[in-house]
């Protein structure tokens, strides 16, 4: 799924362009919900726990629907305080980000369904182009600046009762961190270490070669996707969180 550089420049994005009062009061508590779903990179727990998505369901699913079913309290934003209401619009943007792309990127491009039929090369690819996508977020240095410092000064206050205030006060320091990345392909080998293995890229001979391979590699992810489904991709992830998160602060 998009990486959390992605998730937060869409994130960024998306408070100019829903112009809220509270998430504007709080940009911190909106960046790190944006970045929430991933916290179990700390917990070890289930995606669908933090992500209300299932992967293996194929059916049109709404994890924002799920979210609210599992935990109702979260569901009235009004009743809730500032910081918790602007971590709760932060979080959906995620939700709604990683299930369209599921839906329309990874199932139809890299997944069972596609080409790849469950070829470890198409998650690869996947995770590829995931990396790109987050790469050219990070090249906005004023942006990525900007993000950064509101999450330093985040309280870390907000109280959604299924992640524990501690956890989400070291979620923080590593969300900073992540928007600290500089944007090269450095942390790709580690990020996608699982994936290389999978695919039989399991000795230092065979890593090296990929690398090598890389920008050859990458072209072929974007010629197999293209710009323009990517930017449709995009533009839908921003249409539809624009929405979602107007009906939710209203």
């Amino acid at each position: 799924m998009p990486s959390l550089g992605s998730h937060l420049a869409m994130a960024r994005l998306l408070a100019g362009r829903v112009a809220r009062p509270e998430i504007d009061a709080d940009r911190g508590s909106f960046y790190l919900g944006a970045t929430a779903p991933d916290i179990r990179v700390l917990t070890r727990g289930d995606r669908e726990h933090t992500h209300f998505f299932m992967l293996e369901e194929l059916a049109t699913q709404d994890s924002v629907a799920r979210l609210f079913a599992t935990h109702p309290h979260l569901r009235d934003a009004a009743a809730l305080d500032t910081p918790t209401r602007a971590f709760m619009a932060g979080y959906l943007t995620h939700l709604l980000m990683d299930q369209l792309y599921i839906e329309r990127i990874y199932r139809e491009f890299f997944g069972d369904a596609s080409m790849f039929g469950g070829d470890p090369r198409g998650n690869v690819l996947d995770r590829v182009l995931q990396y790109e996508l987050d790469r050219r977020q990070r090249e906005e240095a004023d942006a990525m600046a900007e993000i950064r410092e509101a999450l330093a000064n985040c309280s870390s206050a907000a109280d959604v009762r299924f992640i524990e205030q501690e956890t989400l006060a070291r979620w923080r320091e590593v969300a900073a961190d992540i928007a600290n990345q500089p944007p090269t392909w450095e942390r790709f080998k580690r990020m996608a270490s699982r994936h290389l293995h999978a695919a039989g890229l399991d000795t230092d001979e065979a890593i090296e070669a990929f690398y090598h391979d890389l920008p050859a590699v990458l072209q072929e992810t974007l010629d197999h996707v293209t710009e323009a489904r990517v930017e449709e991709f995009m533009t839908a992830a921003v249409d539809q969180a624009t929405a979602r998160l107007r009906e939710y602060l209203a």
